[in-house]
């Protein structure tokens, strides 16, 4: 295996919990989620060589998962299933205080499921995984100021949503 393949294959190693979590907020359902994820790191395991080194690794591998999901994914029917790798507990927390976090965050998955997907794309990128604006333009191939206009958007509709 040569010294960049290998460096490829480490870099996506590293990149996966990133990834997954990307795909989760595409889809909004695990299971579509690690489909997704599957085939997006079989594909570029194919295209490896397609990488252009000096430029950003992470900015490249979501493009290629976005991409693939327009290009396969998205007609699938979306699940508004919560799954239990998607809820935060404390185990120091009593019963009652767990379900009403339980609750919570389900309710916020569901407001953010319910999101366009350029405004669930725009706040995940932003929010979640801590992207500037210009990345997240990058990304999704916009202008930045759609990205923090879209972003601007989700926050309100999901205090709108948590007040209702």
């Amino acid at each position: 295996m040569k010294a960049q393949e290998h460096e490829f294959r480490q870099r996506l190693l590293t990149m996966l919990p990133k990834l997954r979590r990307y795909c989760n907020a595409l889809t909004g359902d695990m299971h579509s989620a690690d489909d997704l994820l599957q085939s997006s790191v079989e594909k570029a395991l194919r295209r490896w060589q397609q990488y252009q080194p000096g430029t950003e690794f992470e900015r490249w591998m979501y493009r290629l998962c976005r991409n693939h999901w327009i290009d396969t994914m998205r007609t699938e029917k979306n699940s508004d299933e919560l799954t239990d790798d998607l809820m935060v507990t404390n185990e120091g927390d009593n019963p009652e205080q767990q379900a009403l976090t339980q609750a919570a965050l389900g309710q916020m998955q569901v407001h953010f499921n319910a999101l366009s997907e350029g405004l669930r794309m725009a706040l995940y990128l932003v929010a979640v995984e801590g992207r500037s604006y210009q990345e997240a333009a990058d990304i999704l191939d916009v202008p930045s100021g759609t990205v923090m206009s879209r972003l601007a958007r989700a926050r309100k509709h999901l205090a709108e949503a948590s007040q209702r």
